[in-house]
């Protein structure tokens, strides 16, 4: 079998009811390399999270899809940004999908705590709106931008976390990259609870040195390097102990 050129991707997809209005999530990264991104809350129109840039920086990164799925979607298609907090750049991506993306400079740090909170509110009955907030223990949310996307009615859905390694040099899958995830918590109109269980997956690299599972009351990841499968086998549920 040839080397891959990267590290697999892993992801934790967690049990959560459909439709909920609002969803908070923790990172603390435990082993990074460049050219990493750690996604805290992902959901099935956007991804919110931290990642380290090929050349060291630290960003937070906050994205939205548009409801087409071509390349080329027309305006009034496409994702709007009604709001961006300072120090905040927006713009536009393609390739995988397309839609509007916001990154800003966030100097997060290995084992420290790094929060992300998603809220979704209904527009009408065609949009809706995606606002990002972060946090980290010293500071208070920040409001990193709102985006609305057509939806026909849909708030946030298939919540994930993951960690890619979008360096793909073909030396980069030598190298582990992990992280902690949790509490994952959500609010659905009066009901806000926590997840308790989720679910490890993989994308199509054919490689073996992935883990996954728990680490006190936290999720964790980790991908590449001398990682050995000895925890959760892939597609496994992992769940917190019943009396957490």
């Amino acid at each position: 079998m040839s080397h891959p050129s990267a590290a697999r991707s892993v992801h934790l997809w967690f049990d959560l009811p459909k439709n909920v209005e609002c969803v908070c999530n923790e990172v603390r990264v435990t082993d990074s390399q460049k050219g990493t991104y750690f996604c805290v809350i992902g959901f099935s129109r956007g991804y919110s999270g931290i990642q380290e840039l090929y050349d060291g920086r630290k960003m937070a990164i906050f994205s939205v899809w548009d409801s087409q799925t071509n390349d080329d979607p027309s305006k009034d298609k496409r994702v709007q940004v009604t709001y961006s907090g300072e120090g905040v750049e927006v713009s536009r991506f393609g390739n995988e999908g397309t839609g509007g993306k916001s990154m800003m400079p966030w100097e997060w740090e290995v084992d420290e705590p790094v929060q992300f909170k998603l809220e979704a509110k209904k527009v009408d009955d065609l949009w809706t709106a995606y606002a990002c907030y972060i946090k980290n223990s010293a500071s208070e949310w920040f409001h990193m931008a709102t985006m609305k996307t057509i939806t026909d009615g849909e708030l946030l859905n298939g919540v994930y976390s993951f960690v890619e390694d979008f360096r793909r040099d073909g030396a980069s899958h030598c190298e582990i990259r992990s992280a902690k995830f949790g509490d994952c918590c959500y609010m659905q109109q009066d009901c806000h609870a926590k997840c308790n269980q989720a679910r490890f997956t993989a994308d199509n690299t054919p490689t073996l040195n992935i883990n996954a599972g728990l680490c006190g009351n936290k999720f964790y990841l980790t991908t590449g390097g001398s990682t050995q499968n000895t925890s959760t086998p892939l597609n496994g549920l992992i769940k917190y102990p019943e009396n957490e």
